[in-house]
């Protein structure tokens, strides 16, 4: 009797292992128009659909891409950023939006500068915010404006180690990030 426990809870316990990594997989990443290179020990939660990496888990530090159509108004502000607009005109309504965000408490702008993504004039916002546990984040937010599509890439993690921690990684995946239709 002891052994057919010893073994049913080595098979829970491996099942439950195959489970886990298969939910730290790359395999199902949505279908995109552009592609990056993804560090070692980065994956995707089954649970979203969207181009969402983390490595240590989605609330500690995660790596976001999006790409979003022009004619689509932002969720709380309404604006939308147009196809004619200079890259520093698109990172005000980005920090009009994130300003607005009712999650993003004690919202405060670090940084706002020029920044060039795969060959394309855009911008670099770093700004801060505490969560409601009052947990302190530090997010890096990239954005550009191609065709018809706003396209921004964006790194948040933990102020407190993971921000400084991962913040290589997520310059790789700047660097390495492509469009498709270039």
């Amino acid at each position: 009797m002891k052994k057919l426990l010893s073994l049913l809870i080595c098979i829970l316990i491996i099942s439950s292992c195959a489970s886990a990594a298969q939910e730290r997989s790359l395999k199902k990443l949505p279908d995109a128009d552009f592609s990056v290179d993804i560090p070692d020990g980065w994956w995707k939660p089954e649970y979203t659909s969207k181009f969402l990496l983390t490595k240590d888990g989605p609330f500690l530090q995660y790596v976001l891409i999006q790409q979003r159509p022009l004619k689509k108004p932002f969720r709380y502000t309404k604006k939308k950023i147009r196809k004619t607009m200079l890259p520093q005109e698109a990172a005000g309504i980005i920090i009009d939006e994130l300003a607005s965000d009712r999650y993003l408490n004690k919202f405060g702008v670090i940084e706002n500068t020029p920044a060039t993504i795969d060959g394309h004039a855009g911008f670099k916002i770093r700004f801060t915010y505490k969560d409601k546990k009052e947990s302190q984040f530090k997010t890096l937010y990239y954005g550009f404006i191609s065709g018809d599509s706003f396209y921004n890439l964006r790194y948040c993690a933990a102020d407190r180690h993971y921000f400084k921690k991962d913040l290589a990684d997520f310059e790789h995946i700047i660097s390495s990030f492509k469009l498709d239709s270039d």
